[in-house]
């Protein structure tokens, strides 16, 4: 059914398109913060309502589309000084990995596997107020809410009570792997050892991963997708000539347009893996 959902967002989105503001703060998946601009604001960006503010020249534009714990939404990027000058717009996949409630409670989502269930409603985000949010988003005008409820433990066990429907202030569907800057460890099928005085670096932050090859600086588009999908548009660098490290960068920057997929393994490494291997970074 959740993967069904997945599926239906790209068909809906793709039928009837995105229309129509939300009032929920939204942090994107690369990172960047979205602040609401509230139904008051009456802003157009490439024929669209704008919805939300990110950062300076990206807003987003039309409605948060919410199916379960997933969300769609329109992200556009604009000349800030001649906002009809549009450089990109594409629809953004959102995984919700927490969010933060009116009354400033943080609420994490339980995961995949197996979690409590009340009354035959899942427990799908723990909060750190010792509280739940049970079952999934609903939205009602320019708000989104959701289920808390306060678990307690009985002779009978675990159970909930005081439900209630809260307001929720801000959707994180960051991923985990943005705002920091990785080390390359190694590289492509066989693992070849980074360059230990010169390794490539990745950073990636509002939809662009830059870094060094060991050489050269480098920058290229970055996306993501469901399920720790993600992909990288072509690299553009400088042109510098590095003796001895010619070799890792052409093979990093090659590794890097073909990854497809990204990981963190159990010591906190990560693995970006696709066709033509994998890289390995630490922090």
């Amino acid at each position: 059914m959740r993967h069904a959902l997945r599926n239906l967002l790209v068909v809906i989105t793709a039928l009837i398109g995105v229309a129509a503001a939300q009032g929920v703060n939204i942090v994107l998946p690369d990172g960047a913060t979205c602040t609401a601009v509230g139904p008051a604001v009456n802003v157009s960006v490439a024929g669209g309502q704008v919805s939300h503010f990110c950062d300076a020249g990206v807003a987003l534009v039309g409605e948060l589309l919410l199916v379960d714990d997933y969300g769609l939404v329109t992200r556009v990027a604009y000349d800030p000084n001649a906002a009809q000058t549009i450089y990109d717009d594409a629809l953004v996949v959102l995984e919700v990995k927490g969010v933060t409630l009116a009354n400033g409670a943080t609420c994490l989502h339980a995961g995949e596997g197996a979690t409590l269930a009340f009354e035959g409603e899942r427990a799908n985000f723990t909060c750190d107020d010792d509280g739940v949010l049970l079952g999934y988003f609903e939205a009602s005008g320019a708000d989104v809410y959701a289920t808390r409820g306060a678990v307690t433990q009985g002779a009978a066990g675990l159970n909930v009570s005081g439900k209630e429907h809260v307001l929720v202030q801000t959707i994180d569907a960051s991923n985990p792997i943005t705002n920091v800057q990785w080390t390359l460890v190694s590289f492509g099928v066989d693992g070849t050892p980074a360059i230990s005085d010169a390794p490539a670096t990745l950073t990636i932050t509002d939809g662009q991963a830059a870094g060094t090859t060991g050489c050269n600086r480098y920058f290229a588009g970055a996306a993501f997708g469901l399920d720790g999908a993600v992909g990288f548009g072509a690299a553009g660098s400088t042109m510098m000539f590095c003796e001895g490290a010619m070799e890792q960068e052409q093979r990093y920057l090659t590794t890097l347009s073909a990854a497809e997929s990204y990981s963190i393994t159990d010591d906190g490494q990560l693995v970006l893996s696709g066709a033509e291997g994998d890289l390995v970074f630490s922090r």
